[in-house]
């Protein structure tokens, strides 16, 4: 009996120091999860930072060169690195790496932090960014030791993380990490427009500089976001902002900023990638063809009715979309290909009496130099009724590339109806607008269905389409479908500024209402660093705002009095001004979604 007992109180007393040793190590075991999380997570970030600046050389953000294995304890002989943030964040979760690697696989009591960069990555990322945070913590046993004969146990963590490409939907975002300059605040809004957001992501602008003046809401100018956001009906969203103020305008008698029930200011908010950092830059070949280059009748870019290149024809007004007064009442119709001296359209475009004052743009790439794309006073641009030519059949819209300096200006009465020789008639652009596809601003056959709510069902003056499917055209739902099944239901890039020019200032007006459906791009890059195809190798500048370096280019938009200008898509520009006392309406995609970078967390 006495035997049996004694051999009882052994097992139980057993039982309990397994269950205290068992209950420490556990708790430990949770300790390093959090302290490898907390470590992962953070150089996760500053992987996130390298991504975005594409930065491929010392010094790196957190202290640690993104693919090369570090150990955290500091008399390890190969660490070169110096407080590294996964470091720092284990140490501040109680894992300060007493001990080197080999001391811990020794079994000596105590800790260790290691980084290494070789885990499997997922789909499309990148070994380089996948990391791994090792925890190895070494624990004195207690009662089991008793038992065991072993005086320590280890307990070991691990987390990975690294950087995934994401479709994510894309407010209109203002690139330029720096300014303001001495003018002009990033996202600049001046005099007395009316800015409204309509639909679109919960977030409707990101504003990336790091001023404390990047956004400047002035005068009695206002911007509205109470009708933005992707509730339906929209409740408000977001205005996201890197740098400052730190707290919005007031939203005061139709001034400032009003953001509606579920909107807010939000500052400071991080940084967002170009998400058109990986599309391809048109040249003058498309598909293995060379592009037909067509010259303007004058250096300015004119085109004499009566003496067009091969090619080119007119047609009446009333006829293939033309809506023109005067001039003949004809309309240009333009054919996708090269303008090496640009196209301009209206008063002053050289020399002679016979300017093209109307054009009709045929579905395609337009490779667009000289001045780039003019449009002046008395001007009217359409979309042409006919069929692209080859590869560009089936398109449904347009694609201006501006190589160098040229750019996109549309002068004050540009569109204007009132005036001779402009737009004499309104256009259901909601319907069926001149473009092949029979569609509308959106890219499906139920385009009124899925339009705005706030869009006239017709509009005098300007419309311009994006693509709806080739390259620049919508890049998820437009790939492989046919027109007319179902060529997607966004429209992709109308306006994409050469990366490599600098400085460049485009302008979009008109004294006549106008819509332009498709993505503003206006984003300038280092020439050194990028590769000629994307823009992948552009690193954001540093210290203070200089005109002489890149990410410089601005966007202007106005209108004049009485007017109303119709912007539906994304804008992604390095700096935007808006001004002038018309209306502006930006109506924004809460399904458009573009390629981003995100930190993740993997285990």
């Amino acid at each position: 009996m006495v035997f049996v007992l004694l051999g009882l109180g052994t097992f139980l007393i057993g039982a309990m120091a397994f269950a205290i040793d068992l209950s420490n190590l556990w708790f430990h075991r949770q300790s390093a999860q959090s302290a490898a999380d907390a470590a992962c997570t953070a150089g996760a970030m500053d992987l996130l930072s390298d991504k975005t600046n594409n930065i491929g050389a010392a010094p790196f953000p957190g202290n640690f060169a993104p693919g090369a294995n570090f150990d955290c304890n500091t008399s390890t002989p190969n660490n070169a690195n110096t407080n590294p943030a996964p470091c720092v964040f284990a140490a501040l979760n109680g894992y300060p790496s007493s001990l080197s690697q080999a001391t811990a696989a020794a079994g000596n009591l105590g800790d260790n932090v290691s980084v290494i960069f070789n885990g499997a990555p997922p789909p499309g990322v990148a070994a380089a960014t996948i990391m791994e945070v090792d925890v190895t913590d070494n624990l004195p046993t207690f009662l089991a030791g008793m038992l065991l004969g072993k005086t320590s146990q280890s307990v070991r963590a691990i987390a990975k993380c690294g950087i995934d490409q994401i479709a994510a939907p894309i407010p209109l975002l203002v690139l330029d990490p720096l300014n303001p300059d001495s003018h002009h605040s990033a996202f600049d809004v001046q005099g007395s427009p009316d800015v409204t957001i309509y639909g679109g992501p919960q977030q409707s602008i990101q504003v990336n500089s790091v001023n404390s003046a990047a956004v400047n809401i002035g005068g009695s100018a206002l911007v509205d976001l109470s009708q933005g956001g992707p509730a339906t009906p929209p409740t408000g969203s977001n205005f996201g902002v890197q740098g400052g103020p730190t707290t919005p305008p007031t939203c005061s008698g139709g001034s400032g900023f009003c953001y509606g029930t579920t909107g807010q200011w939000v500052s400071p908010h991080s940084q967002i990638l170009d998400p058109l950092q990986n599309v391809v830059s048109p040249t003058t070949s498309y598909n293995g063809t060379a592009l037909t280059t067509y010259s303007a009748t004058n250096s300015a870019g004119g085109f004499d009715t009566t003496s067009l290149p091969a090619g080119l024809s007119t047609l009446a007004n009333g006829t293939g979309g033309c809506s023109i007064t005067g001039a003949g009442n004809q309309c240009v119709v333009f054919q996708p290909g090269n303008y090496p001296q640009g196209i301009c359209l209206g008063s002053s475009c050289g020399p002679g009496g016979n300017n093209a004052h109307a054009g009709l743009f045929v579905e395609g790439l337009y490779y667009i130099g000289g001045t780039g794309l003019t449009l002046n006073s008395n001007s009217c641009t359409r979309m042409s009724s006919a069929t692209g030519p080859g590869s560009f059949r089936g398109w449904g819209g347009v694609v201006f590339y501006f190589s160098g300096s040229a750019t996109l200006t549309v002068a004050a009465n540009a569109g204007d109806p009132g005036s001779n020789n402009s737009c004499d008639s309104a256009v259901p652009y909601n319907t069926a607008t001149g473009a092949p596809t029979g569609f509308g601003v959106s890219c499906d056959a139920n385009s009124q269905t899925h339009a705005p709510a706030n869009l006239p069902g017709t509009l005098t003056g300007n419309v311009l389409l994006g693509p709806c499917k080739g390259t620049w055209g919508d890049p998820y739902l437009a790939a492989s479908l046919p027109v007319p099944a179902n060529p997607g239901t966004q429209r992709g890039i109308l306006f994409f500024q050469d990366r490599h020019a600098q400085a460049v200032v485009a302008s979009a007006g008109g004294g006549g209402s106008y819509a332009m459906a498709g993505t503003f791009y206006f984003h300038s890059c280092s020439a050194t660093s990028i590769d000629g195809t994307n823009g992948l190798g552009c690193s954001q500048p540093s210290g203070t705002y200089s005109t002489g370096q890149y990410f410089n280019n601005v966007l202007q938009m106005g209108g004049g009095s009485g007017t109303s200008s119709y912007i539906l898509g994304e804008i992604i520009v390095d700096n935007l001004q808006l001004g002038g006392n018309g209306s502006i309406y930006m109506d924004l995609d809460p399904s458009s979604a573009l390629n981003v970078y995100k930190a993740a967390l993997y285990q």
